[in-house]
């Protein structure tokens, strides 16, 4: 998805936000830094995960932190993690397992940090998750995944979000349950509150899964350019590759792949609604066919 208008003040928001997260005592030198990088960065014709990662970049640097969201992630794993055995107990009971898993997923998509992004802290998850979970979707396209699912190979799930990918384990679990074997995708290195590969054994998220990949440098999102080997022969044989949340749609919404993709998320913004055709604050499944 190319840049948008609205991109440029959310980003320095973010850098604010993050700034703030970590106590810097110099935020008007560190915001300068930002501005600059995003003045550097910035061509309309970009990704907005492309100028985005350039930013955090430098602000990280600037900072003298890799990873200024650890505690964030943290709270939120522990979190989440206390309301696993009830979203288990719904999908359980309900006529439709895989549609209401997808659902538990869209709701931990919210698990999203910083001025008008989400949430403010993670408290806040524990009051919304049940309304979020069974709000349904604005675009579903789950009978399209339920299909896919039928089909050989792998599924390949990317994470988004820590907190969020505690919700994760209950559809991938569901999906191993059923005979799949799941490969997950995390961040290379520590970015936003994203499960990185640090975060996979702080998380316990490898123990439901098959393997694990990194997706192979600093970067919101997928950058299909500098994946792995290992990855991008696990993604070209998958039956579907399954998407979380708002910076894996952004980084892979333009690309042409060679395996189905399912986009589940919130749309928690302007643009990523408009891309999709929904009201902003809706759950998404999207499906999208190779060579789309």
């Amino acid at each position: 998805m190319r840049i948008q208008a609205d991109c440029l003040p959310c980003l320095m928001k973010r850098m604010l936000f993050q700034t703030r997260l970590v106590g810097a005592a110099d935020e008007r030198g560190i915001m300068g830094i930002c501005l600059r990088s995003l003045s550097d960065a910035y061509s309309p014709e970009l990704r907005s995960v492309d100028v985005a990662s350039d930013v955090h970049r430098d602000c990280y640097d600037a900072l003298g932190n890799d990873d200024p969201y650890l505690e964030l992630k943290e709270r939120s794993d522990a979190i989440a993690a206390g309301l696993v055995p009830a979203a288990e107990q719904m999908v359980s009971g309900s006529d439709d397992s895989l549609r209401t898993a997808l659902g538990v997923c869209a709701a931990g998509n919210i698990m999203d940090f910083g001025p008008g992004i989400a949430i403010d802290d993670p408290s806040e998850f524990l009051e919304l998750f049940s309304e979020l979970a069974c709000q349904g979707f604005g675009k579903d396209d789950t009978e399209v995944l339920r299909d896919l699912l039928l089909d050989e190979g792998p599924v390949v799930y990317v994470f988004d979000n820590c907190g969020e990918c505690q919700l994760d384990r209950v559809l991938i679990r569901l999906l191993r349950s059923q005979g799949k074997r799941v490969v997950g995708v995390v961040r290379e290195l520590p970015i936003l509150n994203d499960v990185s590969l640090r975060d996979v054994e702080r998380t316990g998220i490898g123990d439901d899964l098959d393997a694990v990949y990194g997706t192979g440098r600093f970067f919101v999102g997928v950058d299909m350019a500098s994946i792995p080997e290992g990855l991008r022969r696990e993604m070209e044989g998958a039956c579907v590759i399954i998407a979380k949340g708002m910076g894996n749609y952004e980084s892979l919404s333009d690309d042409i792949l060679s395996a189905p993709i399912v986009h589940v998320l919130r749309a928690k913004c302007l643009p990523v609604a408009s891309s999709i055709g929904v009201p902003v604050g809706t759950n998404v499944v999207l499906a999208r066919m190779p060579g789309e």
